[in-house]
């Protein structure tokens, strides 16, 4: 059976280049966000129900940085919410050495889901693209994020 992957952020830096890279190979992708349909609000729990129901499997970049208040509260809630719609997998862009980060990550991983966690302590933007690295390194940033 297909697997149907939800990207939150995915109209970012990196959450576009993952719904890039699942959609050329075919995979069902929804992106969420506030202008989606079904919208999706990091600060309205109340979305994420919606947005989650007939997913698999979820790519979550939370908004704008997970060492900031609510951020734990609101991975918190998402993780509970995946669980409660029967996602698999949950992968979550988190930052290297974030007190508040490692909050996060450890809502993730000890939530019974199957996860990833993507430990991102730069973002080569300007001169380098992620998916160049990923190239020269023969691996698509799916298969890196074992989606």
């Amino acid at each position: 059976m297909e697997k149907n992957y939800l990207v939150i952020g995915g109209t970012g830096k990196t959450g576009r280049r993952v719904v890039e890279k699942l959609q050329s190979k075919g995979k069902n992708v929804r992106i969420a966000s506030r202008n989606s349909s079904p919208a999706f609000n990091w600060d309205d729990s109340e979305t994420y129900e919606e947005v989650l129901a007939g997913i698999d499997r979820v790519y979550a970049v939370y908004y704008p940085d997970l060492a900031v208040p609510g951020a734990y509260e609101a991975i918190s809630a998402l993780t509970e919410a995946a669980k409660k719609a029967g996602v698999e997998k949950l992968v979550l862009l988190s930052g290297k050495g974030e007190k508040e980060a490692e909050r996060c990550e450890q809502v993730v991983a000890g939530s019974g889901l199957e996860y990833t966690l993507v430990r991102a302590s730069w973002t080569y933007t300007n001169h380098i693209s992620i998916e160049k690295l990923l190239i020269e390194k023969q691996l698509t940033l799916a298969e890196f994020l074992q989606l």
